[in-house]
């Protein structure tokens, strides 16, 4: 079988002949190699270099003919045919920005002052009567006599291990014990007997699975308090940047396997994170509570996620019972109960109904609100204390920096933020952590996209105009490119470009977008002016600027105190759930009340879609702060 050996780091992989580089790539165990598009070889970023060795790659792949003469192959399209040296150009994501959003993640508002900790697992002490040969009850009777004492006579279940040290506990300390408990849904669970009468601090975890980011919290229980959090790329996403890709890359049991093992040690990895941070043994950790959209659950669960985007689009499962960690993989007290939050659907999950738990409560109120988690998926809700709408849309990942050319993720290096003079003649911009840019982040795309439209660059068809003299206008192979930096002053020594196919992907998503919000508002009833707040959630949202979005269409033209960025808000749902059993409840409250709108099967929302990919938008008259902008520049 062909030797392949991977540079930098060396690693030397068999396999047989015929096999993809990514492939090969995948059984050496690197991570750096990574597949966006799921491997369909239409986004570009597994390029790699061929140092040496026999390969066949397609005739027709999205590659130019100058990056081929340079001997650089799509991993993802490209076979093996004998022994092979090959060079990863891509570094890996250890520059991942700040995403914390601790600030905001928990604050009186979200618990409000008064209301009693009630989490998933709780302690109470307890001193149990020694053993008498008159009664002849055994350890477990007398503790189950104690507890139903205090809890009233409800079932009580617990493990083997718990039975295996009981009769030690009970004679260490004159029967006095400390009994951790989870709540059930039909009673009590003992998943730990403690001796002694201790002060308790029990530590979960509450944890948002996105599909591109992963976070992670290590709550005390006893109290609230936030002892450690930590944030990371979810090691999924080089096999797929939005959740179609990840669902089709899973079409094989082997495939499916190695999501959840990519998505688990992104997991376990944080949470070691975070016990080391606050000098806490992980199996400490006695609870955990999980939000993060439908795909993402059933990957982390091993569930075939392949008839969530097959007619009729039915999950295996959207409210999945209470599983002990040792069973989901989570590296944490193996008896340690597991929840996830209620999904709506295949494509509105549990981060979207734990979004909307912890958004200053608007679910309770008669104002109404719409609900943007403005990320590659698109979902949007819309309601008040009586009702709630939701869908999504499928937005891809452009915003992601995904399908864009010279496209990344909001890390160092990234243009943030961007002005072009009129006529495109000079641009400046912001670069993430300074120096010189190694791409453009989304919150810099719909900065870029709006300016290019104001100053003239653009026409509201997103289509250059080719009167401009400037000479950051440039043919580029059959397409024409706008230059935000010529090569010598980027990183990789590559003009750093917006194409015309970007600006038609960045249109197409801001359009999606835009165009869900206003099929919903036309169903219920409401144009725009119906509503009383716009709640921008998602790490992506926290950088938006809110008048760049409505200059290019994506938000609608609103007052703009009427929006207000709430951070990550399935996170924080995931905090408030772990913590009060009132919230849990109304966690399932909230998913029940919500009404999904399967979007491809409304023929409206073509119309509206299709209304929508023009900057700002096909009727004018619905944007007029733009116009005036407009009118202002032009003076």
């Amino acid at each position: 079988m062909p030797l392949v050996e991977f540079l930098p780091a060396g690693t030397r992989v068999e396999v047989p002949e015929g096999t993809l580089i990514s492939e090969a790539a995948i059984r050496a165990g690197l991570t750096e190699l990574h597949l966006p598009c799921g491997g369909k070889g239409t986004c570009g970023r597994c390029l790699v270099e061929i140092v040496r060795g026999p390969y066949a790659a397609p005739a027709h792949t999205h590659l130019d003919e100058a990056l081929a003469a340079k001997n650089l192959a799509l991993a993802c399209r490209t076979k093996i045919r004998g022994d092979l040296v090959i060079r990863l150009r891509q570094g890996g994501e250890a520059s991942l920005r700040v995403l914390g959003d601790s600030h905001v993640l928990v604050s009186e508002e979200r618990l409000p002052a008064g209301e009693a900790l009630s989490p998933l697992v709780r302690a109470e002490q307890h001193t149990v009567p020694p053993a008498s040969i008159e009664e002849h009850y055994s350890d477990w009777q007398r503790l189950l006599r104690e507890l139903a004492r205090a809890n009233g006579p409800v079932p009580v279940t617990t493990g083997l291990e718990v039975l295996r040290g009981l009769a030690a506990v009970l004679r260490a300390d004159d029967g006095k014990v400390t009994v951790v408990l989870q709540e059930t849904d039909h009673g009590l669970r003992v998943l730990e007997v403690q001796p002694g009468h201790q002060t308790w601090t029990g530590y979960g975890l509450a944890i948002d699975i996105g599909t591109t980011t992963v976070a992670v919290q290590l709550v005390c229980l006893s109290d609230g308090r936030i002892a450690a959090s930590r944030t990371s790329y979810n090691a999924q996403i080089g096999r797929g940047a939005d959740i179609i890709s990840r669902i089709d890359y899973a079409r094989t049991p082997e495939r499916q396997e190695e999501l959840r093992d990519l998505v688990l040690g992104t997991l376990n990895e944080l949470i070691a994170g975070v016990a080391s941070d606050a000098g806490v043994p992980a199996q400490a950790i006695l609870a955990a509570f999980i939000a993060g959209n439908t795909t993402m659950i059933h990957l982390l669960l091993a569930l075939p996620p392949r008839h969530i985007r097959e007619t009729p689009y039915v999950p295996t499962v959207n409210q999945v019972p209470m599983l002990p960690a040792e069973a989901v993989g989570l590296a944490i007290h193996p008896e340690a109960p597991v929840a996830c939050a209620l999904g709506v659907g295949s494509y509105v999950g549990g981060d979207i109904t734990a979004g909307i738990l912890c958004t200053e409560l608007p679910h309770r109120h008669d104002e109404v609100f719409l609900f943007l988690d403005i990320g590659t998926n698109g979902e949007i809700v819309l309601g008040n204390a009586d009702w709630m709408v939701t869908c999504a849309c499928s937005a891809g990942p452009a915003f992601e920096g995904s399908g864009i050319q010279c496209g990344m993720r909001a890390q160092e290096g990234a243009i943030e933020y961007v002005e072009v003079a009129p006529g495109g003649s000079d641009v400046h911009y912001d670069v993430i952590g300074g120096g010189k840019p190694a791409g453009i982040c989304g919150s810099g795309l719909i900065s870029l996209l709006g300016e290019l439209f104001l100053r003239g660059v653009i026409d509201p068809s997103g289509r250059f105009n080719l009167e401009l003299s400037t000479r950051r206008l440039v043919r580029q192979g059959n397409t024409r490119a706008f230059v935000l930096e010529w090569g010598s002053g980027t990183r990789d020594g590559r003009d750093l470009v917006i194409t015309e196919a970007d600006i038609e992907n960045l249109m197409r998503t801001k359009a999606a977008i835009y165009a869900a919000c206003s099929l919903i508002l036309e169903n219920v009833g409401l144009d725009w002016s119906g509503i009383d707040q716009v709640l921008i959630a998602g790490g992506f949202g926290r950088y938006i600027q809110v008048a760049d979005a409505v200059l290019i269409g994506l938000l609608p033209d609103l007052p703009q105190d009427r929006f207000r960025y709430i951070g990550n808000s399935a996170l924080t749902g995931a905090y408030i759930a772990l913590l009060s059993r009132e919230r849990r409840r109304e966690l399932a409250d909230i998913a029940s009340k919500m009404t999904y709108v399967d979007l491809s099967s409304d023929p409206h929302y073509m119309d509206q879609y299709v209304a929508a990919l023009f900057l700002p938008h096909t009727e004018a008259a619905r944007f007029p702060s733009v116009a005036q902008r407009l009118v202002a520049t032009a003076r």
